[in-house]
């Protein structure tokens, strides 16, 4: 509640912010929870929501009058549905412990596989995201969370690579 108190300058606001906050938290928690689905998120809407209100203490009147309760419940509904929209825009992947990075068995046998296998974990992942997965460059982007611009990078960084070690083993591409 302290973040919150240190946004209010007058006495008399702080004082009518922290009945509000004991009074409707559970209410503005509960109406997020409805929206969201989710007990993290709706903490966060109602976070946003009290952040508002102790901005626009001065606008609250009354503490038991009907407007202040629309108020506190439009507020937070906003704050809900602005997280809302902002998950739904992100797609999200549950995270794999299990896995840390990407991981590729190049084939065993060939001297182009051995090549790759000696390309530096970046690159060798592009490569393999491109060639043997068969991503496009936009979808490995998404993969790896890089511009479009940096897989293309990339890609020609880790073929450039991959032809000296060829060249290196005797093989002219």
């Amino acid at each position: 509640m302290l973040i919150y108190l240190q946004v209010i300058d007058d006495p008399t606001g702080k004082s009518k912010f922290e009945e509000l906050y004991i009074q409707h938290k559970q209410l503005m928690f509960y109406i997020a929870n409805k929206i969201l689905n989710n007990e993290y998120d709706a903490e966060d809407a109602v976070h946003q929501a009290f952040l508002s209100i102790a901005k626009n203490i001065e606008k609250i009147l009354e503490l038991e009058d009907a407007k202040t309760k629309s108020y506190l419940v439009t507020t937070t509904e906003h704050c809900a549905i602005d997280i809302y929209r902002i998950k739904k825009r992100k797609s999200t992947v549950p995270l794999n412990e299990d896995i840390l990075g990407l991981t590729f068995e190049p084939p065993s046998t060939g001297t182009v596989a051995e090549a790759i296998a000696k390309l530096p974990a970046r690159y060798r992942n592009v490569i393999m995201l491109k060639y043997d997965c068969g991503y496009t460059n936009q979808e490995i982007a998404e993969i790896l969370d890089i511009s479009y611009e940096g897989v293309h990078s990339l890609v020609q960084r880790a073929k450039r690579r991959l032809k000296v070690l060829l060249e290196e083993e005797g093989i002219s591409i």
